[in-house]
């Protein structure tokens, strides 16, 4: 293992193993190769911590300091933070044969550029980059053995990278094409793709919202746009809608909606549940031509997509279209919004510029974000990502 020197600021960053140390803020720096273990060390060539170098994001990913006494980055120290980790999801009540929840969460676990879901006898764990590649299935193999799993499939989040899906993952253990999970103390199974895309088919950072969804739509008609596998659509349908429409760009993702839906009771061939496959600002300018109202109107959009052939950014377009659903709810009816954004603030600010837009006024009912198994150091606010505002149209 080699010796990195660290300027003094980023010595005095580091407090703690399981560090995002950036680098982009430190002119002329030159990482070590990508995947490189490292020894940092301080102006006196004194040990402040054990690194990984991940120059494709510009960071070192500190996972240990002398303090926590490991000579090496290796699976004894990957078995010690997937311990504590499964300790504080057991405390929650989370584990569970055929139940789904997030087991690593990157810094908040110690262990930056990781993440790691579990669904039922399986694990999908997330490598932020190739260079973590490697690690990443140290680790799987370490979540395998310490939540008595079946298996784990290892997901490279590269920027860029290989077109193809396969080249961006590898497997440990056994790892079914498909599989059923439910959310800790929920009946409703979702059907799961650990070997499909980057997403598995269960957002587990939404848990906490479904949960509260009853409220919003006992009894009404509800609209969920950029529906993906219908997780928050079946969520209210149990919870006694009188209609949900789901609406994705994506057919494929449409029959897995479908088939969620039938496995929670609902035939396909029931007209209070439809699946409409095309794009949500399309869908919401029909829906205002013909006069349609939705009581609920849900819209978790991505960041950023080219699926219209053009690029699509939340702080551009969101404002735009908030005001076209606004446009078709009546008074007293809710409006659901969720961003991956950190920014304190800025979801309602995208809201309250989306109401101006639609000459409507609201009162903001609750806002919310990460489950409680999603912790976040508060030296890096960066990564609380998710924003839930609800609000009340007038």
């Amino acid at each position: 293992m080699n010796s990195f020197a660290l300027p003094a600021p980023a010595v005095t960053f580091i407090s703690g193993g399981g560090r995002d140390l950036d680098t982009s803020r430190t002119p002329g720096l030159v990482l070590p190769p990508a995947g490189e273990h490292v020894k940092l060390v301080d102006g006196n060539g004194d040990e402040v911590g054990l690194g990984i170098s991940d120059p494709e994001n510009q960071r070192i990913r500190v996972l240990a300091t002398p303090a926590d006494g490991f000579p090496k980055i290796d699976a004894a120290l990957l078995g010690w933070r997937v311990e504590k980790a499964l300790a504080w999801r057991r405390a929650l009540g989370l584990p569970g044969p055929t139940n789904a929840y997030r087991l690593i969460h990157g810094a908040g676990d110690q262990l930056p550029g990781f993440t790691c879901d579990v669904f039922g006898s399986v694990a999908v764990v997330y490598a932020y980059g190739e260079g973590l590649r490697a690690l990443g299935g140290k680790l799987a193999e370490a979540v395998v053995g310490f939540a008595k799993l079946d298996g784990a499939v290892i997901k490279i989040r590269a920027r860029g990278g290989a077109a193809d899906v396969a080249d961006r993952q590898d497997t440990f253990g056994k790892v079914p094409e498909t599989l059923l999970a439910n959310e800790p103390g929920a009946d409703i199974q979702y059907e799961i793709h650990p070997l499909g895309g980057l997403n598995a088919g269960l957002f587990t950072d939404m848990r906490e919202q479904r949960r509260g969804l009853h409220r919003f739509a006992s009894g009404k008609r509800v609209l969920n746009l950029f529906s993906y596998t219908g997780a928050l659509s079946v969520t209210c349908a149990r919870a006694g809608a009188a209609s949900v429409t789901s609406v994705d760009t994506s057919a494929g993702v449409q029959a897995w909606a479908a088939g969620n839906f039938a496995r929670a009771g609902f035939p396909n061939n029931d007209a209070r549940w439809k699946f409409e496959t095309g794009d949500a600002v399309r869908y919401l300018a029909r829906a205002a031509r013909d006069k349609e109202r939705y009581d609920l109107v849900l819209i978790d959009p991505p960041t950023f997509s080219t699926a219209r052939g053009q690029p699509w950014t939340l702080d551009r377009d969101y404002p735009a279209l908030i005001a076209q659903a606004a446009a078709v709810i009546p008074e007293g009816g809710v409006l659901w919004l969720a961003a991956n954004t950190h920014e304190l603030g800025s979801l309602g600010k995208l809201a309250a510029k989306g109401l101006r837009l639609a000459n409507r006024t609201a009162s903001i009912v609750e806002q919310g974000g990460l489950p409680p198994e999603y912790p976040t150091l508060a030296a890096q606010p960066h990564d609380r990502y998710l924003q839930i505002c609800v609000l009340r149209i007038a």
